[in-house]
């Protein structure tokens, strides 16, 4: 029943038995989804299952190979709070399945909320990150693609790609509440030839997160094109899952707005990381509230050991191309543990500036890493999060002394910026810094670069 791909026929669930606008019903639309599914894998419906216009609640549904679901406008799949334990939608160990919109799959985000906390502009969850559902999850999927699909308010990551190849991800919206913590975007886990375009991600916590476990193996062929993303941590950030090599990946018009951190690296365990290219990326990155990740960098790359013992993998053949930045805070690239190498830095330009209620030091106070964790302010700052260095105690507030130098290197070696222009706004702070910096350790080389520094009489 019901219009299906092309204009031919395909299944409804609620021929089956689902109820739509019944969060009740849960059990129910489940069971029927799910025998919709198992016709439509055995050729019923030219494979399609098509969810009409309505919520239908649901838990922990598993698609099976060689099928596709739609989701016609209006249509939701949500969550069900009490009963999910996995994901809204799991595929595990399946072949060739599509997820189809206009409609929306929807976590119930909102369900999971304890209390909201105004000094972190947080939300603190009823339960810890781990043990909430996520919407979509995927385990040794080949042949997978997520299309012209909503998905939205997840009260754990909304996507998470593990252990799958051949993954396209096009025309995609995915949304969730901007003081929701763990509400990840999209998480491609060792994952081969992923593409991401023409997709629009706005959460709090990191909006695409390359990982890569090492029971999984690499992550390799990770291209991502025509996206905007928005978040309160970072908008693209490698690890801090680093166990397996990460590599042949490129981000490539991006947009990335009023977001917390730009594009970062978490270097924290033993896998290399290289081969990975930003081109054609315009950058707006301010402070937040300073529980959440990132700290207004528009570039953040870290190698940093969290544990005592930890072995943490190389970081080099990187390559920044064709930037525009408008940011709070500079670039800051440190490779404390095994340095950083080859990185390429040509045609930015990088303008520091201040618009944000945080950036008048009216926010929360940062601690300072190494001096008793003193109270001091969060601008201008270097954030290692997680860093074995900063220590324990320091957690969520923690912060190193510094000033918002525009680009600062911290052992990197092999590095150049090329035709790169630096600029100040003339009311900068005290708190703003030099155009370049870099430590003894380092080794760049300076080409074609301008700087337009602070001129401000509180400078």
């Amino acid at each position: 029943g019901g219009g299906g791909a092309e204009g031919g026929p395909c299944l409804n669930p609620v021929r089956f038995g689902a109820v739509a606008n019944r969060p009740e019903a849960w059990l129910a639309n489940t069971a029927a989804l799910q025998r919709a599914l198992g016709h439509a894998a055995a050729g019923m419906g030219h494979g399609i299952v098509c969810v009409p216009r309505g919520d239908f609640a649901t838990a922990d549904l598993s698609l099976p190979s060689n099928v596709v679901l739609r989701l016609a406008e209006g249509a939701r799949l949500t969550t069900c709070p009490t009963n999910t334990t996995s994901a809204l939608i799991n595929i595990n160990d399946q072949t060739n399945v599509t997820i189809v919109g206009p409609g929306t799959l929807y976590g119930n985000a909102e369900k999971y909320i304890g209390y909201y906390d105004p000094k972190d502009n947080r939300f603190q969850p009823k339960s810890p990150d781990g043990h909430r559902p996520r919407v979509v999850k995927t385990y040794n999927v080949t042949d997978l693609r997520l299309l012209d699909l909503k998905v939205e308010n997840a009260s754990d990551w909304h996507i998470h790609l593990q252990m799958s190849r051949n993954v396209l991800i096009d025309g995609v919206t995915v949304r969730g509440d901007s003081r929701f913590p763990n509400n990840d975007g999209i998480d491609p886990d060792s994952c081969v030839n992923v593409t991401i375009r023409n997709s629009v991600i706005d959460v709090a916590d990191d909006g695409i997160c390359p990982k890569a476990t090492k029971a999984f193996g690499p992550l390799r062929g990770l291209h991502v094109h025509n996206c905007t993303i928005r978040s309160k941590s970072h908008a693209i950030k490698f690890g801090s899952n680093t166990d397996a090599e990460m590599s042949d990946i490129l981000f490539d018009n991006i947009t990335i707005l009023d977001s917390n951190s730009g594009l970062a690296i978490q270097q924290r365990s033993g896998g290399d990381i290289h081969n990975v290219t930003w081109s054609n990326i315009n950058v707006e990155t301010r402070y937040n509230a300073p529980r959440w990740w990132g700290n207004g960098e528009p570039i953040s790359i870290t190698a940093e050991p969290r544990r005592a013992g930890d072995t943490i993998g190389r970081t080099y053949d990187l390559k920044f191309i064709n930037i525009t930045i408008r940011a709070e805070n500079g670039a800051f690239i440190s490779g404390h543990a095994h340095g950083i190498q080859d990185v390429l830095f040509e045609n930015i330009r990088l303008t520091i500036d201040r618009w944000s209620n945080y950036s008048t030091g009216l926010g929360p106070a940062c601690y300072a890493a190494g001096k008793n964790y003193t109270k001091i302010p969060c601008m201008g700052t270097h954030d290692r999060r997680p860093a074995l260095r900063d220590g324990q105690a320091c957690s969520y507030y923690c912060r190193e002394e510094a000033k918002a130098d525009g680009f600062y290197f911290e052992n990197v070696t092999g590095a150049v910026v090329k035709n790169v222009h630096v600029e100040f706004a003339k009311q900068g702070p005290e708190w703003f810094g030099q155009c370049f910096a870099q430590d003894e350790e380092s080794e760049i080389s300076y080409q074609s670069t301008t700087c337009v520094p602070p001129t401000s009489p509180d400078h």
